[in-house]
């Protein structure tokens, strides 16, 4: 069971926290005070939610949050802001599927290592994700059709093979 001050619930909540806030302080900042609230609310409600364990909170304040920071992309926010606050988002919404899961099954072998192991794993995507949007914030050139394919070709294997290397890294420190 879930309690207001287990790990779980405390880092789900500050990366429902660190997102909603990144989302609400970036559209305040341009002046877009009333979208704002809609980051606050959402957030508030899901974190709300995570401590009560009511589910239904998070099939409502995911999609909502997204909307967000898509709809934040169309503003005057730098575009790091809407990014950083969707991958929080996301990164929020893959914790509490681990919690949701885990609050299920009745006993797991090392949870303490399953859990470093899943964070490990998390924050790689979530650092490299966040670097290759930052980056193709940054940087600006004309690709074309077949150069957006092949780059998003590349993009896939590498994403695979780091993946694959962050697996076995992991295994060899579990053995």
């Amino acid at each position: 069971m879930r309690t207001l001050y287990s790990s779980g619930v405390l880092m789900i909540t500050g990366a429902i926290s660190l997102a909603a806030a990144c989302l609400a302080g970036g559209l305040i900042a341009v002046g877009e005070t009333i979208l704002a609230l809609a980051p606050v609310a959402l957030g508030g409600i899901w974190a709300a939610g995570v401590v009560l364990q009511q589910r239904w909170s998070r099939v409502v304040a995911l999609p909502g949050m997204i909307i967000v920071a898509v709809s934040a992309t169309f503003t005057q926010v730098m575009p790091l802001v809407p990014l950083i606050g969707l991958v929080m988002t996301l990164v929020a919404w893959n914790l509490d599927d681990l919690e949701r899961r885990l609050s299920q099954t009745n006993r797991v072998v090392d949870e303490q290592r399953l859990r470093r192991v899943h964070i490990a794993r998390l924050l790689v995507v979530a650092g490299v994700s966040l670097g290759i949007g930052g980056l193709a914030s940054v940087v600006r050139f004309e690709i074309g059709a077949i150069g957006a394919l092949i780059l998003g070709m590349l993009a896939v294997l590498g994403l695979s093979r780091m993946m694959t290397l962050v697996r076995r890294m992991t295994q060899d420190v579990q053995q």
